[in-house]
């Protein structure tokens, strides 16, 4: 029975915010919006063994596709890593979310750095936004993506609908600021 019940759970809408500090670290914030018409994640909220073993299942199935993507900070391969997952129900309506803490770090260099990432291509099955918040006055340099975007100064904003062709190679390349705060 909740088995067919999580079948019935249809993913919407996706966003994600990475912070990027000075020291190399990079953690995500990944919120995957979902339909649930029939309550499944609201009976599994209320039952904590229940809970516990979903939040485990997303964890697990989140790692098993950081591990296909290739993520690399100046050419060194950075290993992305699951923190973090709960389930949020939305006031009084059929939406859900579940959210991702996810964190990778590599080094970075006076001048030029670059994020490179390889994912699997895919018709984005959903709308979804990222954002990027990169040091005070960190100068973003160069980027190439399948993704729609917009540079306002050490933040990026990228996005697709769904339908659109995503994934692939990705690459940000950026001035890393001076220290300012």
């Amino acid at each position: 029975m909740e088995r067919a019940l999580s079948e019935l759970v249809e993913p919407v809408h996706a966003d994600s915010f990475f912070s990027v500090s000075r020291s190399g670290e990079v953690h995500e914030r990944l919120c995957y919006e979902y339909l649930d018409p029939d309550g499944y994640y609201r009976r599994v909220i209320r039952d904590e063994k229940l809970l516990r073993k979903e939040i485990e299942k997303l964890v697990d199935n989140m790692q098993y596709f950081l591990d296909k993507e290739r993520v690399e900070i100046n050419k060194e391969h950075v290993n992305s890593q699951v923190d973090y997952c709960d389930i949020f129900l939305k006031g009084g309506t059929e939406v859900v979310s579940v959210i991702y803490l996810i964190d990778f770090a590599g080094r970075f260099m006076e001048g030029r750095n670059k994020i490179e990432t390889w994912l699997e291509e895919e018709e984005a099955p959903y709308d979804f936004e990222i954002i990027w918040r990169f040091p005070v006055g960190t100068q973003v340099k160069e980027i190439e993506t399948t993704l729609d975007f917009e540079i306002y100064g050490d933040i990026v904003t990228l996005w697709a609908f769904e339908g659109d062709e995503v994934g692939g190679y990705e690459r940000m390349e950026f001035d890393l600021a001076r220290k300012v705060l």
